[in-house]
Parts: structure tokens; sequence; C-alpha cells
């Protein structure tokens, strides 16, 4: 507390963190991160092998995390998932938004299907699940939700124009959200990702490709790992940023994300 008499509130140990895409690079980073600092962590993901595997090793941090499985590209399983994450652990304090796809076709290629998917995975999904989860945080005046964007959603994407507006689209709802949701002690932020070792970039190199490009094309001459990401949703997440919402971070190793 400082001279003005209002608390600095962040995360605090057994608070509960929602991680969506929580098998992959960036969100098992999260819950590891997490648990790690004391939170319980509702790990959920499509594929159920790899979300238990996040949390096992999450669990192996010390923390308590438990699997949920979700296809957020169904309203009703996220439905199902709300209310099994609630029956566990109740209202999260931080919901962080990660599970996304990114269908590689050009714009005249890609199907429209392919293109509702994508909209549907990215964008409607965060909403649904901050619009579930949202009420309990309301009235308990506090919480904080991180959506994972993408630098794409800047420079825009070749072949990926879904990926792209569905980020783009991802940090619009951040800012309405943190406007609105302010006056409830909640704040919303996003993070902008740079090239990282996961699994998205992976798909078209190999990771002796990806890091050399890091290498050399990257101001800080290495690329991003999960667990950069993850240190930043920590910050996020904690007291030292309860003066920051309606922001899109990139972390990114300097690199600048639009062109000139």
């Amino acid at each position: 507390m400082v001279g003005d008499g209002i608390v600095r509130d962040g995360i605090r140990p057994g608070d509960l963190v929602v991680v969506t895409g929580a098998g992959g690079g960036f969100g098992r980073a999260f819950c590891r991160r997490f648990a790690r600092d004391g939170a319980r962590v509702a790990v959920w993901d499509i594929d159920a092998a790899l979300g238990e595997e996040a949390a096992r090793e999450a669990r192996a941090e010390g923390g308590e995390a438990r699997f949920f499985k979700a296809d957020l590209a169904h309203p009703a399983e996220i439905d199902l998932a709300v209310k099994a994450t609630r029956d566990a652990y109740g209202t999260p304090y931080c919901v962080i938004n990660n599970a996304s796809i990114f269908p590689r076709a050009s714009v005249l290629d890609m199907q429209p299907e392919v293109w509702e998917h994508t909209l549907k995975v990215n964008v409607t999904a965060p909403w649904l699940i901050v619009r579930a989860f949202g009420p309990g945080m309301i009235a308990n005046k506090r919480g904080v939700v991180i959506n994972i964007a993408s630098g794409r959603a800047l420079e825009g994407a070749v072949s990926g124009a879904s990926y792209a507006c569905s980020k783009a689209a991802i940090l619009s709802l951040t800012k309405t959200l943190a406007l609105e949701w302010a006056k409830h002690n909640i704040r919303v932020n996003a993070i902008i990702p740079g090239v990282s070792l996961t699994a998205q970039p992976l798909a078209n190199t190999t990771p002796e490709e990806l890091i050399e490009r890091g290498r050399t094309t990257i101001p800080l001459g290495r690329l991003g790992y999960p667990d950069d990401m993850a240190g930043l949703a920590a910050y996020l997440a904690s007291a030292d940023a309860a003066y920051m919402t309606g922001q899109g971070v990139a972390m990114n190793g300097g690199r600048v994300l639009v062109p000139q």
C-alpha cells in the first residue's frame, strides 16, 4: 500500500490460473512457471496426452495442476471445461488465452471452412472463456486476463491471413475488455511473442535453421523461448504490473514488428 491507500493487487499463492493450449510450448512454460510460483493450474488442451504431460510437469514444479480436455472450436466443450474447472478449483484469478491454430494457405486458396475454424479457435473461444469466467472474477473484484497475440497481427502473414487477422482481433479484444473491466480491478493485457522455438515456426523449417535465423536476424542474437514468455506472463499477473492494462507487450529480442 502506498500514500493513496490503494492496494496493489497481484497473484497470490493458491490462486487459480487457467491456461488454454497448455500442451504446447508456450502453454507448458506458463503452467510450469505459475505452478512453481505457488498457483494452482487448470491445464486445458484438446490433446489429452499432451495435456496430462503438461499437468505432470507443472506438479513436478511443486504446484497443483489438473488437466481439462476441451476442443475450443466447440462452445459446448468450452462450457463443460469451464464447469469442470469451477467445480474443481473455483474462480480463476488469471486466465491465459494461449491456444491458437495457424493453417497455412494463401488468401485465394484458403477455404471458407478453414477461415471460420481459425476464428472460432483463436477469437471466439477466448471471448467465450472470459465471458464465462468474468462474472466470478468481477464478484471477487480481482483478476488478470493475458491474451497471447502475435507479431503477425501487426505485420501480416503470407499464407496465414486467417491467423494474422485473428491475432489482430485478439489485440482489439484485449483493449476493449481492459476498458470495460478496469472498474472491477481486473487487468487485461496481451503478449506479442516474436519468433520462438515452438511448434508453429518449426512447421516449415528445422530447429537448427530457426536458431540460425534468430542468431542472424534478431538484434539480441537469439530466438525467443517459451520460458521467456512465461516470465513476462508472471510479471503481468503480479502486483508489479498493477498499473498496467490494455497493453500489447511485444517480446521479440528487438525485432521491429512494423515494416518500415
